[in-house]
């Protein structure tokens, strides 16, 4: 006959199993989840076969009733809250679905020990002792995670709602509160424990419901804007100054390793000089499918950017009014004596449909080709 430890463990087992057939099938990144579920696999049957082994090395008195050693247990309903978000998960999304396992592993567990725990002895405090011990290592630090990850995401969603001033401000307020509540606990050591847990959940509570308040009010105007507008994700290469795109401008680099040509405008002039060609060139031959770095000095007064022009629908010998339709990427706009890097990747050759060449913004009549076997 199978003790008890051995069917929760074996279940486990079982579970966990099914978990990992699952994870492979519906993540695209299965190697840490897979990981972690594989060795939980094998704890799962370490653990069954020592408590088949000594039979939950367990003795009880034949005269005690087994009724009056269970306790009320809410992980059966913890249980069945996992199971509908593995179940919601799979026609949802992936997170749900991880959710509902992690969800469904950790009240098995809770609900395995504990039923150890209430046949270890016929002494009810002897027993939940022995769930404390096995438990609370493992409860308490991921309670722990779990809160200051809380109240730390709680706190970045005020600091995204506030304005930069204020958020300066609940900085300093919050720093000076924490070193209030570690000069008090210092000072006063003899502190009943209730107080200062009072003290810790109060703040932890307000930093919560203040993080709630900020998610459902919303990100600050400007974060939306730069959100909806994603003013870093694509370059501004028109000839005036870009309020995002040429925030902090380089002017200076620091490698300068594997380029193709350093194209230099100058005196009205833009030419490419080409590592062992001794005169400028007016054509650049680049790689196809290969990353190109081609370093971009300005020795004109003013400030100009560079623009790739990487194909589209725009003929050599014809200049479109709106280049917005373009594929083009450009540098940031560079200052008189400044140089920044451009890197190209050309899938297609250059055909005449697929025309590619480098031109200064606002100045398109100086440019020099890009040919592309």
């Amino acid at each position: 006959m199978f003790s008890t430890g051995f069917k929760y463990f074996f279940g486990v087992t079982v579970l966990s199993i099914v978990a990992l057939i699952m994870s492979y099938a519906l993540f695209e990144k299965f190697a840490l989840s897979g990981v972690a579920i594989s060795f939980l696999i094998a704890v799962g049957a370490l653990l069954a076969g020592l408590s088949a082994f000594s039979s939950d090395g367990t003795t009880r008195d034949a005269n005690t009733s087994t009724s009056d050693l269970v306790t009320q247990s809410m992980w059966p309903l913890v249980c069945a809250i996992g199971v509908v978000f593995l179940v919601l998960g799979l026609v949802t999304s992936s997170i749900v679905f991880f959710g509902g396992v992690v969800m469904l592993l950790a009240a098995l567990s809770e609900w395995m020990v504990q039923a150890w725990s209430e046949r270890a002895s016929t002494d009810l405090t002897q027993n939940a002792a022995a769930r404390k011990r096995v438990l609370n290592p493992i409860e308490f630090p991921v309670l722990a995670a779990v809160g200051l990850g809380v109240v730390i995401f709680s706190f970045s969603r005020i600091m995204l709602t506030v304005d930069k001033s204020t958020g300066a401000i609940l900085f300093i307020v919050a720093g000076a509160l924490v070193l209030i509540a570690g000069v008090l606990f210092a000072i006063k050591p003899n502190m009943k424990r209730s107080v200062g847990a009072a003290i810790c959940v109060l703040g932890a509570l307000g930093i919560v419901a203040g993080g709630v308040a900020s998610a459902v009010s919303g990100e600050r105007e400007e974060l939306v804007e730069a959100a909806a507008e994603g003013h870093f994700s694509h370059a501004e290469c028109g000839p005036e100054e870009s309020k995002y795109y040429d925030k902090l401008s380089e002017g200076t680099l620091s490698l300068r390793s594997s380029v193709s040509a350093t194209v230099t405008y100058q005196d009205g002039e833009l030419i490419a000089n080409i590592q062992g060609l001794a005169e400028p060139q007016k054509s650049l031959t680049v790689g196809r499918s290969i990353p190109t770095n081609i370093i971009f000095r300005n020795a004109t007064d003013g400030e100009f950017r560079l623009v790739a022009h990487l194909g589209g629908d725009k003929a050599t010998d014809k200049l479109a009014e709106d280049e917005s339709h373009a594929d083009e990427t450009c540098t940031q706009l560079v200052a008189a004596g400044a140089e920044q890097s451009l890197t190209l990747k050309f899938s297609k050759p250059s055909s005449i449909e697929n025309v590619y060449y480098l031109y200064i913004a606002g100045a398109n009549e100086k440019r020099i080709e890009l040919v592309v076997p």
